[in-house]
C-alpha cells in the first residue's frame, strides 16, 4: 500500500511541544519556530498523490471526482467514495466527512486520511471494515478549501494564521494576512445577512454574498445530491477553550429550545465523543449544542434537510509537532467509525419512494410526525433510487411522503429498537395528472426513451442557459460517451444516441453550473 508507512507513523509515542502565538517551538532550549507546517502534515500534493494510488490500487472500492474548482488557482477540489461498487450509486446509506474548509486546520486532513487508508487495506481481510465497504457510500473530501490550504503550506509570513479562502479583497494582486481571503465556514446562506462580520480584514469576514466561494458551492451541490446520513465536518480550535468537542445541531439560544431531533442527535454525538481520544489520551466531549446562529455548514445542513451534522473540534490547537501529528489522525480516525456503525445498525426508518404512475424514483418529503418541525427540512428521498433514511427512536410514528403531481400516502409503523425499519411508498399520480407518463410535465430534468434503444433519444430540461456536460458510463465507472458539453440555452433538448454502445446498464451524469444529476439507464438491442 503506496501509504503505509506513512499512516504507520500513527503508532508512535506522543512528543512533547509547546505552543507559542501559533509558531510551533518543538521541545529543548533554543529550538527555533518553524517556517511551515511540520512535514508529518499532509499537503495537498500529497493527497492527490494519493488518490492517484489508491485509484490504481483499488479500482472496484475506491472512486474519485471532481466536485467543484477553487475560486483563484481554478484547482480541482476532490472528494472520493468508498464502498463495493464504488462508481455505481446503489441504495445504501451514506456517510460523508469533510475537511479544511479554514485553510490552516490540518488535522482533520490527517484522520481522512487514516480513515481511508484503513477500509481500503483492510477491506476483505477485516470483517468490520469490509461489512463497512460492502453496506454503506462513505463519503471522504479530505480539502474543501485548496487555496487557502496551499498557502499555508507554502509556508512563509502568518502561515499558521491564514484561515480563509484566497480571495484578493483589495484587489492589490497581493495575498496578506488578515487583509484577502473569506471565512468559507461563514459564506454559507443561513442566517448570512444577520452575521456582522462584513470587515474583509476580520478572519470571520463572510464574502461580498452568500455563495461567493465556489468551494463551498461545491460542498453544498454534493451533499445536496447524496444525502448522506451523517454529516461530520472537521475543524481545530484557536482557542483552547473550544477544543476536543463535538457539537451537535442545535440550539436556539433565542427562545430556550433544542432541534426536534434532540434526543436522537444528542446521545451519538456523546458516544461518538466517547470514541475519539484526544492527544493526552482522554476522550473528545461530545456533548456540545451547537448555536442556530451562525452562517456555517453545520447550521446550513440541518436547517435545510435535518442531516444528522456534526462539527468536530479537534485537539487542542491548530499545529502539531512529531509523531503526535499521526497519534492525533489515528485516535480521531478510529472514533469516527462510529458514523459507519451506526448508519448501518440504525435505529430508524428506511424505504424507497417511487411513483405508481411510472414506477420511476421519486425525490419526495418525509415527514415523521411526532419529531417534525416547518423551521427544518424538508427532508427528502435521494435521487437515484428514491431512497430515505431517518434517523429514530423505537416507537410509533406517523409518516407522510409527498412530491410534486402525486397524491401523497400516510402510514403508521412501529420503529424497532435496532436496524432499520422499512417502510415503501408508491405514491399515486393527481387525477387529471400527466406525471405518470409525460416526465416534462412532472418537472424533470433528465429521462429517456423507454425502452432505451440505438438510435433512441436522451431528453434533458434546462431552466436556464448554462454550461451543460451529459455522459454515459458504464458499470465499472468508465466513461462510455460523452453526449454534451457546451453552452446551451434554457429549454428542452433531446441528445440520439449513437449506434455502437453494447446493451447494459448505464448511469447518466447530467452537470450544470448548479447541479449534478444522475439517471440509471438499460440500453437494450
Amino acid at each position: 500500500m503506496h501509504c503505509s508507512s506513512r499512516s504507520g507513523r500513527a503508532l508512535l509515542g506522543v512528543v512533547g511541544l509547546v505552543a507559542l502565538g501559533g509558531m510551533l517551538l518543538l521541545t529543548g532550549a533554543g529550538a527555533p519556530a518553524t517556517a511551515q507546517p511540520d512535514p508529518r502534515y499532509y499537503d495537498y500534493d500529497e493527497v492527490l498523490a494519493l488518490f492517484d494510488a489508491w485509484t490504481a490500487d483499488y479500482p472496484d472500492i475506491f472512486h474519485r471526482e471532481v466536485i467543484g474548482y477553487s475560486l483563484l488557482g481554478e484547482e480541482p477540489i476532490w472528494a472520493c467514495k468508498i464502498s463495493d461498487n464504488a462508481a455505481l450509486h446503489e441504495a445504501e446509506a451514506r456517510v460523508m466527512i469533510d475537511a479544511a474548509i479554514h485553510a490552516n486546520e490540518a488535522n482533520g486532513v490527517g484522520a481522512i486520511v487514516y480513515m481511508i487508508d484503513k477500509l481500503l487495506t483492510r477491506y476483505g481481510s477485516s470483517p468490520e471494515y469490509t461489512a463497512m465497504v460492502d453496506n454503506l457510500e462513505m463519503w471522504f473530501v479530505p480539502v474543501i478549501n485548496v487555496d487557502g490550504y496551499r498557502m499555508v503550506f507554502a509556508g512563509g509570513a502568518d502561515w499558521d494564521l491564514w484561515r480563509k479562502t484566497k480571495r484578493d479583497n483589495d484587489g492589490n494582486e497581493l495575498y496578506t494576512y488578515p487583509e484577502d481571503g473569506v471565512d468559507a465556514n461563514r459564506n454559507w446562506d443561513y442566517r448570512w445577512y444577520e452575521y456582522d462580520q462584513t470587515d474583509y480584514r476580520s478572519t470571520r469576514y463572510k464574502g461580498p454574498y452568500a455563495w461567493s466561494e465556489p468551494e463551498v458551492v461545491a460542498m453544498r451541490d454534493l451533499i445536496m445530491r447524496e444525502l448522506p446520513v451523517f454529516l461530520m465536518d472537521l475543524h481545530s480550535p484557536d482557542v483552547p477553550s473550544i477544543g476536543n468537542k463535538i457539537w451537535w445541531p442545535w440550539y436556539d439560544p433565542d427562545h430556550g429550545t433544542y432541534g426536534p431531533d434532540d434526543d436522537i442527535y444528542q446521545p451519538i454525538s456523546q458516544t461518538l465523543g466517547s470514541r475519539c481520544m484526544t492527544e493526552t489520551g482522554g476522550t473528545v466531549n461530545g456533548s456540545g449544542a451547537c448555536y442556530n446562529r451562525l452562517p456555517k455548514e453545520q447550521c446550513w445542513v440541518y436547517s435545510n434537510t435535518g442531516i444528522c451534522a456534526f462539527l468536530m473540534e479537534i485537539s487542542l490547537q491548530y499545529w502539531w509537532s512529531g509523531a503526535t501529528v499521526d497519534t492525533i489522525a489515528a485516535r480521531t480516525g478510529r472514533g469516527l467509525f462510529y458514523l459507519m456503525e451506526r448508519a448501518q445498525s440504525g435505529p430508524g426508518l428506511t424505504g424507497i419512494v417511487t411513483s405508481a404512475g411510472s414506477g420511476s424514483p421519486l425525490q419526495a418529503e418525509i415527514v415523521v410526525s411526532q419529531v417534525h418541525s416547518s423551521v427544518i427540512g424538508p427532508r427528502t428521498s435521494e435521487q437515484f433510487h428514491g431512497q430515505y433514511w431517518r434517523l429514530l427512536n423505537s416507537g410509533n410514528y406517523t409518516v407522510t411522503a409527498s412530491a410534486p403531481g402525486h397524491e401523497p400516502d400516510t402510514q403508521s409503523i412501529y420503529v424497532s429498537s435496532s436496524g432499520w425499519t422499512e417502510l415503501d411508498f408508491q405514491l399515486e399520480p393527481e387525477s387529471g395528472s400527466s406525471v405518470g407518463s409525460d416526465p416534462l410535465a412532472a418537472g424533470q430534468r433528465i429521462w429517456n426513451d423507454s425502452p432505451l434503444r440505438p438510435g433512441g433519444a436522451i431528453h434533458l430540461r434546462l431552466p436556464e442557459e448554462g454550461r451543460v456536460t451529459l455522459e454515459l458510463v458504464d458499470v465499472t465507472g468508465r466513461q462510455a460517451r460523452t453526449l454534451l458539453d457546451g453552452l446551451l440555452p434554457a429549454g428542452v433538448r433531446s441528445i440520439s444516441l449513437e449506434r455502437g454502445l453494447p446493451a447494459g446498464a448505464y448511469m447518466m451524469l447530467l452537470r450544470t453550473d448548479r447541479e449534478r444529476i444522475a439517471r440509471k439507464v438499460m440500453l437494450v438491442d
